[in-house]
């Protein structure tokens, strides 16, 4: 590399802070191999799938007061940008603009060991990975809806605008699927980080499909969960496809809400077989028993089934409070004679590290702050009494949007 070059890696090294660097090499896949806090980071490059070949180490100063600070984070840099290919220049603009949420597909194979992908193959997965990004679209912007017709604007525009390919990786056979404006400000990034926040959810719970004790179709995630499984039959057309390992990189700088999955979800074909065939009995069961034009809002609000879907333990009838993001909003004049409103908004919280909706009736004047509050993505507050109905959890008191209590 000539002094040119390394100048600029010395220019990059003044305007990037180490811990940027370590939160895009995350983003992007590498493996954290060792880390002392506040002092330095170990990196592993993310080349060809475990046991194919051995990855190179690289070491990440983060300490700035350290004498030798300088030299060995423009080695680092310098390492990273020619593990890409690239120069000084557009390993400063990756790195600027990684504000994206990452989902990612690696495809295994038992007696392949090239550095390439078949064009069929790869065309299958990224069929597959736009068919579940849709869906968990579709579902973001009208959860009670079907998944046809067509898609709500802020779902189309995600679609369009916010969703693309990131580079690829030499020696591997990952799909890195970037999820939100570059911009990572915004209503669209929002809508975008509930997309990917709906996804890992359901295609975790998709996994249980098959365990007859889960009853899928009282989930309040139900639409989603059976959408996926059909989806997940794609991969059978995948020429040679055996595994497949589906995880989630999240963007820095926007809270992750809790009890949301960490886990890489694997899937091997037979696994997948008996998925596809649960998500076909519940879809029916559901048709048998509802008729086809009102299944999925009836699934969407659980309606359907006999026993009550898997939720937190309720406390006992006493003042409660959680809090959470708003994620639905409904007006239904079928509710004015229960609730004494058509409005209603629904917070999703966690509670023992297990994600919950709640629904909460309120005012119109309230409905129309729970509208901001959604853009916005602030902190939603609910305090009241909880209780269990045929429609999900339902909480009836008082609400605070951003700190501001309301009746």
């Amino acid at each position: 590399m000539n002094q040119n070059s390394m100048d600029d890696f010395y220019t990059l090294a003044s305007i990037i802070p180490p811990d940027q660097v370590s939160q895009y090499l995350h983003a992007q896949g590498w493996d954290l191999f060792d880390s002392r806090d506040g002092l330095l980071e170990e990196w592993a490059e993310p080349t060809a799938p475990e046991g194919e070949s051995e990855s190179e180490i690289h070491l990440l100063p983060m300490n700035v007061t350290y004498r030798d600070f300088r030299r060995r984070f423009v080695e680092f840099l310098a390492a990273v940008a020619n593990y890409y290919e690239i120069d000084a220049a557009e390993l400063s603009h990756r790195i600027r603009v990684e504000s994206a949420d990452v989902l990612l597909f690696r495809l295994s194979h038992d007696d392949d060991h090239s550095d390439s992908v078949g064009i069929d193959e790869a065309n299958g997965v990224l069929r597959v990975a736009q068919r579940m990004l849709a869906m968990s679209a579709r579902y973001t912007a009208s959860p009670g809806k079907e998944f046809t017709g067509r898609m709500r604007p802020e779902a189309r525009e995600y679609v369009a605008k916010h969703v693309s390919l990131g580079h690829t990786r030499k020696g591997s056979f990952i799909f890195p699927i970037l999820s939100g404006p570059r911009s990572g400000r915004g209503p669209g990034a929002l809508f975008a980080r509930r997309v990917m926040e709906n996804l890992a959810v359901g295609l975790h719970r998709v996994q249980s499909l098959p365990d007859a004790a889960y009853p899928a179709v009282s989930d309040e995630f139900a639409p989603l969960v059976i959408a996926l499984a059909d989806s997940l039959q794609a991969f059978s057309k995948v020429p040679g496809f055996q595994l497949v390992d589906i995880s989630f990189r999240w963007a820095s700088g926007r809270k992750i809400t809790r009890g949301i999955p960490d886990r890489p979800i694997t899937l091997e074909s037979e696994i997948i077989d008996r998925i596809a065939l649960s998500g076909t009995r519940a879809r029916e069961f559901l048709q048998s028993r509802l008729g086809d034009s009102n299944r999925f809002e009836l699934m969407a609000t659980r309606r359907m089934a006999d026993r009550p879907a898997p939720a937190p333990s309720l406390p006992p009838a006493e003042t409660v409070e959680i809090s959470g993001q708003v994620v639905a909003l409904q007006i239904d004049d079928r509710r004015i004679e229960d609730w004494g409103s058509r409005y209603s908004f629904v917070l999703r919280s966690e509670s023992r590290d297990e994600i919950f909706d709640v629904q909460i009736p309120v005012s119109e004047s309230d409905y129309y702050a729970a509208v901001e509050a959604r853009n916005s993505g602030v902190t939603t507050t609910a305090v009241g009494v909880l209780s269990r109905t045929g429609n999900g959890i339902l909480l009836e008191g008082e609400v605070a949007f951003g700190g501001q209590r309301r009746r």
